[in-house]
Parts: structure tokens; C-alpha cells; sequence
């Protein structure tokens, strides 16, 4: 076996290509991933592909260094956005509603281009279940019994027996004399034993938790810190990115987004991994500096240039209300900055770091299409390159499955479709590509350029053919399409942008 290097992870679900580097390995032995099917185990083939690879190898060069986390440039996105309607076009003749959309897609796109977006910390970074920052708090805390239970309680989309096994744990000391600890523990042993049981395999947190307490019962320290070092820092960094999408709303609320303000931070120096700096997260190689009145009557700096602090040990604050405001939400929550020195974890330590208030993407594109097939391909994507598949084979792969008489009925349906049928079926989208730098979400970009919210929950309501939002409001979610508990208490920054 062999350890495969990369710069960084790529999204579960999309057509997605990186440099890795692998040790001591002949080319030929990796081109073997291209031939794999699902049905001898790798090449990450599933059954709606038949069991082909879905994994492809190539473009070998040797190389002096291995990649690794921080050595990543920056990431390309090239992304269709299908359906779009604009409110109130019902009532408009296609050839209207086609120019009306087309004409309000360009300006969003060029408003992106110029302007960019706020840089938050996108909803992935706060976990499926958007509590990972609430558990990284009480680790801030020392209260490691709370953030356990953050981490195990029931949540709201899994399987029986995972909440099944959850509730078991939540109610381990029911019917438990708690003056009695010896009965304690061996409850909360047998507890654990049992739930350890009825975990999934991906679990990881919960699985180490819980190998923990059934050796350990009560000792929430040693049973957090049992779980994997990176795991453990996720939950506290979490909690940095919560602060600073709180700050970024505060500074862009304050000030806007276009002029720097009095007391703001810049970055006066930002070296690069191979000059000699930390690469995409750390302090190592940066330097900033406060902004005064005589810097802002230069015009030497620009909102561009702003930074906001990841709250740690070794950084500096804004010294306007933007600062002050880092102490106001820390205030919230229980805590100060000097907490954040005590953090009891050995392993654990919060330095913070620098991070741009606006991201400005770079190399964009934008290109409106009008089309009719919903799954016809807007995009040739990098699988399709190498493959050899073109635009319309593609999309007749994915029409459906249609065999035989039914290709020809469809086909022959097609044909006998009148104009005016075809001006009704008539989609709008747009195909857009941006590069963005290392630690900046997409999904976040493309909040600001739609308009809309990305949860899950909003999308996956949304039609791919007819009026795209047709189907909201059912339910419990609003018309944003985001849920009440979740509206509450946005950990990626709301719609301040």
C-alpha cells in the first residue's frame, strides 16, 4: 500500500480533478484504477453507472516533493445553474421572459466579477447537523460532558437505529440513583457498550466516544481527546469561523462593502508556502497593520485589502467597533479571549490566524443557454474529455434509460412537437466559472450571486423543469427555504451581503 497525497478535499458530489502525489509507485500500476468496476470493489463505481469507474488516472510526472494540505493555489469551479425564473413572469410571452432573464443572469454575473462576495465560512464547515461550532464552544469551555452531548444527541434525518442508539444514550441514567457514582458509571458503561453496537461505520467521533467511556465511564476528557487530533480541532476551528462570519456581517453592517474604515486591518505581508509561509491557514509569513486616518486619506489601501481576524492567542484585533464586537459575541456564549489561552487540550491550541473580508473571484466567465431536455449536459465536464463523449451523447445516456421502440416513440414525439409546444418547454440557465482562492466556499459564491439560499433543504425542492420554486412552502420551511431552526442562528453570516 501506498499513501496518496493531495492539497485538499473536493466535493462528494460533482465532477471534480486534483494533483496528488503517491510514493514509489510505476505509473502503470495506477492506471489499473481506470479499469475497476464497483463490482470488484474500487474505482468508486455504483449501480447507476452500471458498476464503471468512476475514477480516472493519468497525466504522470515525477516530482521532487509530495503535495499536502497548504500547498493548494487556489480551486476552479465551472457549475451550471439550471432553471432560472425570475417572480412574477408568469404572465410574459417566452421571448419576453427568455430577454428579461437573460438580461438579469448577465448583471448578477457581471456584479459578481466586480464586486465579489463577503468571504464566510460556508455551512459545510459547520457540520451536516450545523451544531459543530456549539460542541468546538464547550470545548473552548473545558465543559467536554456537553460537548459529548452535543455530539450524541439525536439528529433529525438518520436512520432508526442510529437515533434509536442515540436516545439510549441521552436517557443512559434514567430510573439512576445519582448520588450512587459507582451505579453511575455502570450505567453510562453499559450504555456505551450497548450504543457502540448499533453505530455506523463512518461515525467516527461517536465511535471513538463511546469505545472511550465503555473503558472510562465519566471521564469526558479522555473520551474526547480519544478522538482523532484533526477531528478534535474541527470542532474548535469551527467555532473560530462562526466568529468570524458574526464579525464579517458586524464590519460590512458598519461600514459597507466598498471603502475601508479607520482602526480596519490589512495584510501588509501574506507569503506563500514556498517563500517560506504557512501556506492556506497560519500565521507564519503574515504581517498587518491598523489602518489610520492618514492611510485611509492616502488611498494606498482598499476594501479588498481588509482582513478579519480568526479569534486566537497571537493575533491582532481591529481597533474599531468591529473589534469590540469580537468581545461582544464571545460575551454571548460565556467566554473571553483569555479562555481561548486555556484551552485544556494539548494538542489543541488557537494561535488564530488573518482571513480577506471580500473575495473577489478570479478568471470568471459566465454564458447564458437556453435548452430543453432538463438533464441535457450544459457542460462538457473534464470525465466527458476523457472519455471521449460528446455533449449529446451524453445527454442521451441520461435521458431516461429509453431502449429500442420507446428511443424511437420519444424521439418521433420530439418531432411532432409544435413550435409553440417547444417555446413552453424552453429552460434558462447559465454556466459559470470562477477560480477561488484556497479556504473561500463556492457555495457561498454562489449564495451571493443567486440570491438564494444553498442548504440542502432549500435545494432540493427546487424543479428542474416548470417554475423552479413551485414546490416551497410546504412544510415547515419559509419562503427562503430554510428552515426555523436553522434561520435562527446562521452560522455562515445570514444574507448580510
Amino acid at each position: 500500500s501506498a499513501t496518496v497525497n493531495y492539497g485538499g478535499m473536493k466535493d462528494k458530489r460533482g465532477v471534480t480533478a486534483q494533483y496528488c502525489t503517491i510514493y514509489r509507485r510505476n505509473p502503470d500500476d495506477l492506471l489499473r484504477l481506470n479499469t475497476f468496476s464497483s463490482s470488484r470493489g474500487a474505482g468508486c463505481g455504483g449501480g447507476s453507472t452500471g458498476g464503471a469507474a468512476l475514477m480516472k488516472v493519468g497525466n504522470f510526472s515525477y516530482v521532487n516533493d509530495s503535495m499536502g494540505l497548504g500547498s493548494l493555489g487556489g480551486n476552479r469551479f465551472d457549475l451550471v445553474l439550471r432553471n432560472a425564473w425570475l417572480d412574477n413572469d408568469d404572465d410574459q410571452g417566452n421571448e419576453d421572459r427568455i430577454a428579461k432573464t437573460k438580461s438579469v443572469l448577465e448583471s448578477a454575473a457581471h456584479a459578481f466579477q466586480t464586486h465579489g462576495f463577503i468571504n464566510y465560512f460556508g455551512m459545510q464547515r459547520f457540520g451536516r447537523y450545523y451544531d459543530t461550532h456549539m460542541a468546538g464552544l464547550e470545548v473552548i469551555k473545558g465543559n467536554y460532558e456537553e460537548a459529548i452531548t452535543i455530539i450524541m444527541r439525536p439528529k433529525s434525518d438518520e436512520n432508526n437505529r442510529f437515533t434509536d442508539a442515540r436516545r439510549r444514550w441521552e436517557n443512559r441514567f434514567e430510573g439512576v440513583d445519582m448520588s450512587d457514582e459507582d451505579a453511575v458509571r455502570e450505567a453510562e458503561k453499559k450504555a456505551a457498550q450497548s450504543v457502540l453496537r448499533d453505530l455506523g461505520r463512518f461515525m467516527n467521533c461517536e465511535v471513538s466516544l463511546m469505545h472511550a467511556l465503555s473503558r472510562r465511564p465519566r471521564d469526558y476528557k479522555r473520551a474526547f481527546q480519544s478522538i482523532a487530533k484533526n477531528m478534535r480541532s474541527m470542532f474548535v476551528h469551527a467555532f473560530q469561523s462562526y466568529l468570524f462570519n458574526r464579525a464579517a456581517s458586524h464590519r460590512v453592517e458598519a461600514g459597507g462593502k466598498k471603502e475601508v474604515m479607520i482602526g480596519d486591518l490589512v495584510l501588509t505581508e501574506d507569503k506563500s508556502l514556498a517563500e517560506g509561509g504557512s501556506g492556506t491557514s497560519g500565521l507564519k509569513g503574515k504581517a498587518v497593520k491598523v489602518l489610520t486616518e492618514e492611510d485611509i486619506v492616502s488611498g494606498k489601501y482598499n476594501i479588498g485589502d481588509v482582513v478579519l481576524p480568526l479569534a486566537g492567542t497571537k493575533i491582532q484585533y481591529p481597533e474599531n467597533s468591529t473589534g469590540a464586537y469580537y468581545d461582544e459575541v464571545l460575551g454571548e456564549f460565556g467566554v473571553t479571549k483569555e479562555d481561548l489561552k486555556r484551552l485544556s487540550d494539548r494538542d489543541i491550541s488557537l494561535p488564530g490566524d488573518y482571513r480577506r473580508l471580500l473575495c473577489i473571484p478570479s478568471d470568471t466567465t459566465f454564458e447564458v443557454k437556453v435548452y430543453e431536455d432538463p438533464l441535457q449536459p450544459l457542460l462538457e465536464t473534464d470525465l466527458m474529455k476523457i472519455s471521449a463523449k460528446t455533449m449529446d451523447e451524453k445527454a442521451s445516456s441520461e435521458a431516461g434509460g429509453a431502449k429500442g421502440d420507446e428511443k424511437e416513440e420519444n424521439a418521433a414525439t420530439s418531432e411532432k412537437s409544435s413550435p409553440e409546444k417547444k417555446e413552453e418547454n424552453q429552460l434558462i440557465g447559465m454556466v459559470v466559472g470562477f477560480t477561488l482562492p484556497p479556504s473561500s466556499y463556492a457555495t457561498i459564491a454562489l449564495r451571493e450571486l443567486m440570491k438564494k439560499p444553498t442548504s440542502a433543504d432549500y435545494q432540493r425542492q427546487l424543479q428542474s423543469s416548470g417554475k423552479c420554486e413551485s414546490t416551497l412552502n410546504n412544510g415547515d420551511d419559509d419562503e427562503s427555504g430554510t428552515k426555523p431552526s436553522e434561520k435562527k442562528d446562521d452560522p455562515s453570516g445570514g444574507n448580510a451581503s
